[in-house]
């Protein structure tokens, strides 16, 4: 039975010069009935290794992050990149030695930002198959063959109110919000097929 990786990333602004400030990563299954289950995850708070920042204000004002809280609570880069590197070990022994399906929104913007800061891409690689579940690009295809309404546009949060599946607790913009909402979208969009 296949597992899924689901993630999303917050960082301080686009480009790849900016911090990568959280990260959370849940591994899930679908049962039998198509539902999404979690079995695990990984929420990190993340500093750069040399405690300076780089971020804009527009993007703080997006993920309402806190950067004097988010110091307190973070842990480095190295430390973050230690952590996920054993979990995507554990989790991969968990679902057989099959390579985990990545799912999220835009998701390879994500899967970049991880793979240049916390884990190379040869070890995300070793775990995680190169074969992703993108919600946006499944629903532009849906869009494409009139199964969703040509008016639609598919912003995470649009597909979440579209869909009322949005997640209980948390805002659009954090890590752990957007990666629930993405697995719930993905949970709707598979009705259509």
């Amino acid at each position: 039975m296949d597992r899924f990786i689901a993630l999303d990333i917050e960082t301080g602004g686009i480009g790849d010069d900016k911090s990568l400030l959280t990260a959370c990563f849940i591994l899930a299954k679908r049962s039998d009935d198509g539902e999404m289950q979690i079995i695990d995850s990984l929420n990190l708070k993340i500093k750069p290794e040399d405690g300076i920042y780089h971020v804009t204000a527009e993007s703080l004002g997006i993920n309402h992050i806190d950067l004097k809280q988010h110091d307190k609570d973070a842990i480095t880069e190295r430390e973050a990149g230690q952590k996920l590197y054993e979990r995507l070990k554990t989790w991969y022994t968990i679902s057989g030695s099959t390579k985990l399906i990545p799912v999220g929104h835009n998701v390879a913007f994500d899967i970049r930002r991880v793979t240049n800061t916390l884990v190379s891409r040869g070890s995300w690689d070793s775990f995680v198959s190169y074969r992703v579940l993108d919600t946006c690009t499944i629903a532009q295809f849906l869009k494409m063959t009139n199964k969703l309404p040509n008016s639609l546009t598919c912003s995470l949060v649009n597909l979440g109110d579209y869909f009322n599946c949005h997640p209980l607790g948390g805002k659009p913009h954090e890590a752990e919000y957007d990666t629930l909402l993405a697995l719930n979208v993905l949970e709707k969009l598979m009705t259509y097929v």
